[in-house]
């Protein structure tokens, strides 16, 4: 089966909150219309793969920035942060599957230290691309493990499984898809951008100053707010802003709590602003938003 992509919840230590299957079989499989929401920047220990089924996207991971068309796909590494949003107005559906490593080769096994660790390691591999023609047949295994994943068939697991490993094997050969390298700045900068994500997620609720965030590095205001914009274009109010929406969004679907009252608990003290920036990434108030049930668990 697989699941609409609603939003990305984060903990305290910046790690995305969704589990991606079980321990047993630790694979998810994701469907995402980004007209109707946004994937905020965040990062997870397991492996992802997107392709776009239809329209274009805009995919962001480090500080490389990507627009994929239909056909495309892309290689996010562990532990590297990324966000993926609507281009301007246009129609953008993405499908992903995420899964950990342990899935092609656990801890001690020759395809964890002959083919996973060179990759999960490496620095320098945070994102590849693939083109939908030059790259087809990445891209199609890539597609080939969402819909065994989506459809799960009898035996389906090892079908994916079998997808996913064929992926890892094309990684490791080289020469496919498009490879962008960070410099050594560009990983401080991420490492960065992590630690203060880590301390606007903890204190999402609180009145951040701009000063606090940049004392938990500590760097100067004016060098938060140009490392922030290097790795996500923008800055850390609207990280903050943006992170406060989709927790208030997640409290509307799954409560029944007053939208001002978890406005409130969400850090919002003006609710005419709420709904505006509310507006910004649902293209709906948050009232139609609960009452039309768009989005269900």
């Amino acid at each position: 089966m697989y699941h609409s992509v609603l939003d990305i919840m984060i903990n305290s230590d910046g790690y995305e909150l969704q589990n991606h299957g079980d321990f047993f079989y630790p694979v998810g499989c994701y469907y995402c219309d980004m007209s109707k929401t946004k994937v905020i920047w965040h990062w997870h220990k397991e492996l992802e793969l997107i392709f776009v089924e239809r329209g274009i996207i805009k995919v962001g991971a480090g500080q490389t920035e990507k627009i994929l068309s239909e056909g495309d796909g892309c290689f996010i590494n562990s532990e590297i942060l990324h966000d993926v949003e609507q281009v301007e107005s246009q129609e953008g559906i993405l499908k992903s599957i995420v899964f950990h490593s342990d899935l092609i080769g656990n801890l001690n096994s020759i395809y964890r230290t002959k083919f996973l660790n060179p990759i999960i390691e490496n620095k320098n591999l945070p994102f590849i691309f693939f083109d939908g023609k030059k790259d087809s047949e990445i891209v199609s295994f890539i597609r080939s493990a969402w819909e065994s994943q989506a459809t799960e068939n009898f035996g389906y697991e090892f079908d994916v499984r079998n997808f996913l490993s064929k992926i890892i094997l094309k990684l490791i050969e080289g020469g496919t898809g498009k490879i962008y390298s960070p410099t050594s700045k560009e990983i401080r900068d991420n490492e960065r951008v992590k630690i203060m994500m880590n301390f606007i997620e903890k204190n999402f609720a609180e009145n951040l100053t701009l000063e606090q965030i940049a004392a938990t590095i500590p760097i100067s205001k004016a060098e938060c707010i140009l490392c922030f914009k290097r790795v996500t274009g923008n800055t850390p109010r609207k990280f903050l802003k943006d992170y406060r929406v989709l927790l208030a969004a997640e409290k509307i679907r799954s409560s029944k709590k007053n939208i001002s009252d978890i406005a409130f608990d969400c850090g919002f003290t003006d609710m005419s602003y709420f709904s505006k920036s509310f507006r910004e990434i649902f293209k709906i108030s948050p009232t139609d938003y609960r009452q039309a049930k768009i989005f269900s668990n």
